[in-house]
């Protein structure tokens, strides 16, 4: 019998996993150091850990699943496969848990020994309601692979569009909420990352996080995410991987100032995500995967409800041009809506009332609806940015690469020659503007500081 030894990251881990062999008709089981069982109290004992180490041993057992049980002194010559179903900074640990199947005939091993790493990645699941159950929601495609490894998501869903007002802030009224134009309230993107964080076991068991990227926060996300390292340079971290309170504190008061002044305004901006932000780069010193939301312009609902308005569509005709939408498969409305018809109905009204002036407070402009036929070099970036996140994330960050002095990480003004290695000391500008047909090319975009941008745009305005 092939032996197999699991290595996992906690005690629901190891349960989940057992009864995931056991459902697959696996002899598996798993021993830990501590389980209270929820009925009767009682623990887990040595003596039934020791039992079942046996039984693994004798190969009554297929598969034994571990939890920071058999890092040391237990000898178990048998085992032929490792999985390591666990992240681990430590590289004691790693030796050990690999070091089971790395015997060898003469320490009375196998021959052949296999190690097999599982890599989790955010991919299966997604929510955007509420960013601590991301992995709880409906489906959504596999990411791509963009030229400079930037990862793209396709398609990710949303149940109730209404939750991200209490998801930001209980205190703020839906009805606010629906004011704003539809595609604000949809994420623009969003950083993907994992923390290594204390277990009931001593050792650092990993827990994923993800913040979501909204218009009104991407920006100051983008920059407050390149200037990382400047942000530490006040706290020596040195060996440490773990910032004390005070230094948390400290950094958050110190990131808020300076990249968002107006959080108390702000969609989608909340402490804690700054927080993990801050904490990742103190384990790793290197910046968040942001994903693109790049097919976000073709969840616009207020677009929708324009061509309805423009076109004067009413009656059976409007009922089947919705009709038509919800039901074409290459759109994104039932998945948005969580397969909710009368949900998506309910929200094409509102946005409807808004332009037949139900909230007269309110000056409603159509929304950016830019045909795929026109060239992306013809666009503002603020067009870009809402048709495409990821090519506007790429543009910017080659404009930025090429005013960046590679040996000092200082980024100099096209102008003034102001250095400075915060990216929020400076604005991309175009050297020829649009308006005299400059377009948005790399040979015709400049890094400005934000002194010099005043400037220029003073300037262009008193010519006008």
């Amino acid at each position: 019998m092939h032996h197999y030894l699991c290595s996992t990251t906690d005690v629901d881990h190891a349960i989940a996993l057992n009864a995931v062999f056991q459902s697959r008709g696996i002899d598996s089981d798993f021993v830990v150091g501590k389980l209270v069982d929820l009925n009767t109290g009682a623990t887990i004992s040595s003596k039934e850990n020791s039992e079942k180490i046996k039984r693994f041993r004798e190969g009554k057992l297929e598969v034994l699943i571990n939890v920071e049980i058999l890092t040391e002194g237990t000898d178990l010559p048998n085992v032929q496969t490792v999985f390591l179903t666990r992240p681990t900074t430590s590289t004691i640990l790693m030796t050990q848990m690999i070091g089971r199947a790395l015997r060898g005939q003469k320490a009375g091993g196998t021959e052949k020994a296999y190690v097999v790493s599982f890599i989790d990645n955010w991919e299966d699941k997604i929510n955007w309601v509420n960013p601590e159950k991301l992995h709880d929601g409906f489906g959504a495609e596999p990411p791509e692979k963009g030229d400079r490894g930037t990862t793209t998501a396709r398609l990710i869903s949303i149940e109730i569009i209404e939750e991200f007002a209490r998801m930001m802030d209980d205190s703020i009224d839906t009805a606010v909420l629906e004011k704003l134009e539809f595609l604000k309230r949809i994420p623009v993107g969003i950083y993907c990352f994992s923390i290594l964080e204390p277990s009931e076991f001593g050792e650092p068991a990993s827990r994923n996080y993800d913040v979501l990227l909204y218009t009104d926060t991407e920006e100051a996300y983008d920059s407050f995410v390149n200037d990382l390292e400047a942000v530490f340079q006040d706290v020596a971290l040195e060996d440490r991987e773990i910032l004390t309170t005070e230094e948390l504190d400290y950094l958050l008061q110190q990131t808020k100032e300076l990249y968002f002044p107006d959080h108390p305004f702000l969609i989608g901006y909340r402490d804690a995500d700054v927080k993990n932000i801050l904490r990742f780069y103190a384990q790793k010193q290197v910046e968040p995967q942001f994903i693109a939301f790049s097919e976000r312009e073709k969840c616009n609902l207020s677009a929708v409800a324009w061509h309805i308005y423009e076109n004067s569509l009413g009656g059976r005709v409007m009922s089947e041009y919705i009709d038509s939408l919800w039901n074409n498969e290459k759109s994104f409305w039932q998945v948005i809506f969580g397969y909710n018809k009368l949900y998506f109905k309910k929200q094409l009204d509102i946005e409807l009332n808004k332009l037949q002036g139900y909230y007269p407070d309110l000056v409603v402009t159509p929304s950016i609806v830019i045909p795929d036929e026109v060239p992306i070099e013809s666009l503002s970036l603020f067009e870009i940015r809402e048709k495409d996140p990821a090519e506007y994330r790429d543009i910017k960050d080659d404009v930025f690469a090429r005013a960046t002095n590679k040996a000092t990480g200082t980024i100099r003004c096209a102008v003034s020659g102001f250095e400075s290695k915060r990216r929020l000391d400076f604005q991309i500008d175009h050297i020829k503007p649009m308006s005299q047909g400059g377009l948005t090319t790399l040979e015709n975009l400049q890094v400005l500081s934000r002194k010099a941008h005043a400037e220029k745009t003073r300037l262009e305005n008193l010519k006008k």
